[in-house]
């Protein structure tokens, strides 16, 4: 069963289907380490899906395998990762790499450790350009000028010269964001793109992404713990817990109406507009042990709504209505279908 049934037809441009990361462990006894758990979603031409959870949930494990970025020594992928029907779990190393960079966008979490320190910015955005063989070296910087104007670098003539010590955070992440946007993409997956950032910056960084969105058709996909990010942003949202993905909504319903327990609780524990005087609500207890998931649903010890059987069996997808699914027994009704 999937969470990908609302969204079965045509314009499909990225669909992930049981997706698993498993890492072999030395200690303790070499346990299987489930990261990810067969997980299942997609993305249309030109979308935009936000996948949220607390640290240590799966969220950028996911992401990673998606980008054939995990360590090949114990670590084991099993599923299927479709960009337009081609099954980028299935190829080696080198058709990756003619995937990366130029139809698939990617912004990790830290820029600072992201870009190399030795080398210029403005060489560093033209390498997607030229490592592809998109353009002439001449040309490449000439783009690479232009991206970073873009992105909204102040004076990019002069900072096409500098190096990354001399950027400021948010302005590490947009060299990011230029890079990733370098080859023109079909696709930018961003990982947590406003990690360290304040406020004031990571509303600027959100709105770019939203508006080279808008501007060139890139599909988005954002990974993130904060909801406030993937709501200012996305269409659709996923929710991951232990490996596995407990809700499927849009954004709006989502906001409204959470259906999973968890996915409630996540959001009273959040900060909103309007409720500056209300207490915030903190989930009780700490995410499980992935060495040691519970019995039955994995939420189940953290649970104000257990049941008997949550501790007992884990549950299926249950569709809420057409378009918003979840992984809970309280939503007893037709499970969802593969």
């Amino acid at each position: 069963m999937t969470f990908t049934q609302q969204s079965v037809g045509k314009g499909h441009l990225l669909e992930v289907r049981n997706l698993a990361v498993h890492f072999q462990m030395r200690e303790p006894r070499r346990r299987i380490l489930k990261a990810v758990d067969g997980i299942s979603y997609s993305l249309r031409k030109g979308g935009s899906l936000g996948l949220v959870g607390e640290s240590g949930s799966g969220k950028s494990v996911s992401a990673l395998a998606v980008m054939g970025l995990l360590p090949a020594q114990g670590c084991t992928v099993t599923g299927e990762a479709l960009l337009e029907g081609r099954n980028l779990a299935a190829m080696d190393q080198t058709a990756l790499r003619g995937i990366r960079g130029r139809e698939i966008g990617m912004i990790f979490q830290d820029p600072m450790s992201s870009l190399n320190p030795t080398i210029r910015i403005g060489e560093q955005v033209a390498e997607p350009l030229r490592w592809h063989g998109l353009m002439t070296a001449r040309a490449a910087d000439t783009r690479a000028l232009e991206l970073l104007e873009l992105v909204g670098i102040p004076d990019p003539g002069k900072r096409f010269w500098e190096y990354p010590f001399q950027f400021s955070g948010g302005m590490r992440q947009r060299v990011m964001i230029a890079m990733a946007l370098a080859c023109n993409p079909k696709l930018l997956i961003a990982d947590e793109p406003t990690t360290a950032l304040d406020v004031t910056v990571q509303m600027q960084v959100l709105r770019l992404i939203a508006r080279l969105r808008r501007e060139r058709g890139t599909a988005v996909f954002l990974v993130s713990h904060d909801l406030g990010v993937v709501a200012e942003v996305c269409e659709r949202i996923i929710v991951m817990y232990a490996g596995r993905i407990v809700e499927s909504a849009p954004v709006s319903v989502f906001m409204r109406e959470p259906a999973h327990p968890y996915s409630r609780k996540l959001l009273q524990s959040s900060p909103r507009l309007g409720r500056r005087m209300e207490p915030l609500d903190p989930i009780p207890g700490s995410p499980p042990d992935p060495l040691q998931l519970p019995s039955g649903c994995a939420f189940h010890p953290r649970c104000s709504s257990l049941m008997e059987i949550c501790a007992r069996e884990t549950p299926p997808i249950f569709q809420c209505t057409a378009d918003h699914a979840s992984a809970c027994w309280l939503h007893k009704g037709m499970p969802a279908t593969p």
